[in-house]
């Protein structure tokens, strides 16, 4: 603390790789100061929000952001991020949807919202509702319009169950080339759950020449989910355990959860709303909603206890294990080749999965001792990559 005011902040590592040539295109590093008089002002508990812009070659990437305590470097957290940066559409087409806490006008060019003479705040957690952000603001960049032509913008909002609970259009007729679609829609009225916002373009002839949309979630309390609904089967099932179970059951599940969804559970305090909030996920999960393959609670479980069964390590138990977790996504392996330690190699596994991809592997290694096998490679999409893995052995 100095002159009556507490300061802090937040030291940002951000580094990106080139996916194919894993050369770094990013490597920088930031401190973002944070300055309060006092600490039990409702503003020091909001989130803090910051972005940054880089100019980088198309292409597809890894992206790392580390973030770490500057007063106490041991407390931190880190994300990791695939990315594809692609060239714009050759004809009409839209930017990346982004889904905002506020977008207003803005004269600031160096605030680092600042884009297209608007303030545009995105929501990170792309959690809206009556608690914290009532109105969802979307933000999207229009490119390669025929001036002096009609288009139609519609905007839908679908459920789970791929229904339409909101939609809204306009027709507007563009003097630019490339231009800017910003709305807003209040949430307060649509019950808690998991939603897609879509925007489509539809020219004057009504067909379709773009579409975009982004997964969000809406946590409403205050509204009563009807009793007759999918997720009540699951109700059933989830009945009866404690918030202590339900808590452990999600902290189980958290491989097959988007972040958002974890965000948004680790806001919820009362053992009803947990019990509502898992039924609703393994609702969806177990029909295979949201480009995720559908497993059945009684199965998934069934792995989380065979894992712990197989793979305990380190005192960990084996679903927090890096084979446990394989396990518990992709099932038995079709093979599994084992190599114990001989002449100073480490012992390490392989598995393989030939019925996933045109057939992937997976190679742990014990990297430290105590037999905890480290995934150090695979070749499945979206998995953890080194084709240099095997330095690890020495």
């Amino acid at each position: 603390m100095s002159e009556g005011k507490y300061r802090a902040g937040v030291q940002l590592w951000t580094r990106m790789w080139n996916k194919k040539t894993k050369a770094m295109v990013i490597n920088d590093r930031a401190l973002l100061p944070m300055v309060v008089t006092d600490t039990s002002e409702a503003s020091f508990r909001y989130p803090f929000i910051t972005q940054a812009g880089y100019a980088i070659p198309l292409g597809d990437y890894t992206l790392e952001v580390v973030a770490a305590d500057s007063l106490a470097p041991e407390r931190r957290a880190h994300s990791n991020l695939t990315i594809s940066i692609n060239a714009y559409p050759g004809g009409v087409g839209f930017s990346d949807l982004e889904l905002c806490s506020t977008i207003k006008s803005s004269q600031q060019e160096d605030d680092p919202f600042f884009k297209n003479s608007l303030e545009v705040v995105p929501n990170p957690k792309l959690v809206f509702g009556i608690t914290a952000h009532p109105v969802v603001f979307n933000y999207l960049e229009l490119y390669n319009l025929n001036r002096g032509k009609k288009y139609t913008v519609k905007t839908l909002i679908i459920d789970s169950n791929e229904k339409i609970v909101r939609e809204s259009s306009k027709t507007l007729k563009y003097k630019v080339r490339d231009a800017i679609e910003v709305g807003t829609t209040n949430v307060t009225a649509i019950l808690s759950g998991k939603y897609r916002f879509r925007v489509l373009l539809f020219d004057q002839s009504s067909h379709e020449q773009a579409r975009t949309e982004k997964t969000f979630f809406v946590y409403n309390p205050h509204l009563q989910v009807p009793l007759l609904t999918a997720p009540s089967f699951q109700k059933i099932e989830l009945a009866g355990l404690s918030e202590e179970l339900l808590s452990a059951e999600f902290r189980q599940v958290r491989y097959i959860a988007t972040e958002q969804e974890i965000k948004l559970f680790a806001q919820l305090d009362s053992d009803a709303d947990k019990l509502e909030f898992l039924a609703r996920f393994w609702s969806d999960i177990e029909r295979g909603s949201f480009d995720r393959p559908p497993i059945k609670r009684a199965a998934y479980l069934q792995r989380v206890v065979e894992t712990n069964e197989r793979y305990r390590a380190m005192g960990k138990e084996g679903w927090r294990t890096d084979r446990g977790r394989v396990y518990i996504l992709y099932g038995e392996p079709d093979e599994i080749d084992r190599f114990p330690s001989l002449g100073g190699s480490k012992p390490y596994e392989i598995w393989r999965y030939h019925r996933i991809e045109n057939s992937v592997e997976f190679v742990f290694v014990v990297r430290f001792g105590f037999g905890d096998y480290e995934l150090v490679h695979s070749t499945k999409r979206d998995e953890f990559r080194d084709d240099q893995w095997q330095r690890f052995l020495r």
